[in-house]
């Protein structure tokens, strides 16, 4: 026994020798693969790829035993089965957009009003009510607040924001130069602002714009405002994760996309008097509840 021991070490020894492999510097290959990410299944949005060894065989093709696995049988614990994990990050910007401010000027003096909107709370209708025989001579300009969020955990830009101007409202350029909003020929508007601001995860960035009430008549009533991401970019060209940039179409449906209403009404009467209103009320027939209202006077 003690022979055959010898024996054998000594044919190990010469195949180590032959071969230059030992148990301390086995030989091996590296076999690679690619795969497409796609959105993982699990909340906590990690993904398991596991690789095992199905078939093994000596070098004439033979079936040989592996000493502590078996082949194909895709049991956990083995050495000739392994895991890696890799948890799945994502891009994904939402945008908010209210109405801040109202300033109505009559006679030369210019009255500002807070909206108490904010961007999840825009119960209260924003209401002006214009004397009849002030149409003309009234102004009334609407500011609105834009916030964009990084909801993800990638970081990136929004390169570009676009508002969809209602009818009824003008876009007057010497209003909203801090903020670099041009007109398009398509009617809308754009901003670049925020093109070289990095959010990170949970960061915000805002901007505002002004748009005025083209006197009339026939010009009341509501005047939905639209807002939108029109460009996107992060380092990993990963796209948003429920949003695709300017794609709105009339309402909104993604959360880089958002609204906001405002009320203009006129007024019968001699009264010189100018009402803008803050409440919860009935918007037409969209919705029915108890008014609320609130009314400022200008003298």
């Amino acid at each position: 026994k003690e022979q055959e021991k010898e024996a054998g070490a000594n044919l190990i020894k010469a195949f180590d020798k032959e071969t230059g492999i030992t148990e301390s510097n086995p030989d091996y290959k590296d076999v690679k693969v690619a795969f497409k990410v796609t959105e993982p299944n699990t909340s906590d949005r990690i993904l398991i790829n596991t690789a095992e060894i199905s078939e093994d065989s000596n070098k004439d093709g033979n079936p040989v035993v592996d000493e502590d696995s078996t082949p194909g049988n895709d049991k956990d614990g083995e050495d000739d089965i392994d895991i890696e994990k890799v948890k799945v990050k994502y891009f994904d910007l939402a945008l908010y957009k209210w109405v801040n401010t109202t300033f109505v000027t009559e006679n030369g003096k210019t009255k500002e009003y807070a909206s108490n909107h904010t961007q999840d709370d825009k119960s209260n209708l924003v209401n002006v009510t214009i004397p009849k025989n002030e149409l003309d001579k009234t102004v009334v300009k609407f500011k609105y607040q834009i916030k964009v969020e990084n909801q993800g955990n990638l970081a990136g830009y929004a390169k570009e924001l676009k508002d969809h101007i209602p009818a009824g409202l003008k876009f007057i350029e010497e209003d909203n130069k801090e903020y670099g909003w041009k007109l398009q020929e398509d009617g809308t508007i754009t901003t670049d602002y925020l093109k070289d601001t990095l959010l990170q995860p949970k960061e915000t960035a805002e901007v505002t714009v002004v748009l005025t009430w083209i006197n009339g008549e026939n010009n009341l009533g509501e005047k939905w405002n639209f807002a939108e991401i029109s460009k996107d970019y992060n380092d990993y060209g990963a796209p948003d994760k429920d949003s695709t940039p300017n794609n709105f179409k009339n309402e909104v449906k993604e959360d880089d996309e958002d609204k906001d209403v405002v009320m203009l009404n006129v007024r019968t009467g001699s009264m010189n008097v100018i009402y803008f209103t803050i409440g919860a009320c009935v918007i037409a027939i969209l919705a029915v509840g108890v008014v609320g209202i609130k009314k400022y006077i200008m003298d």
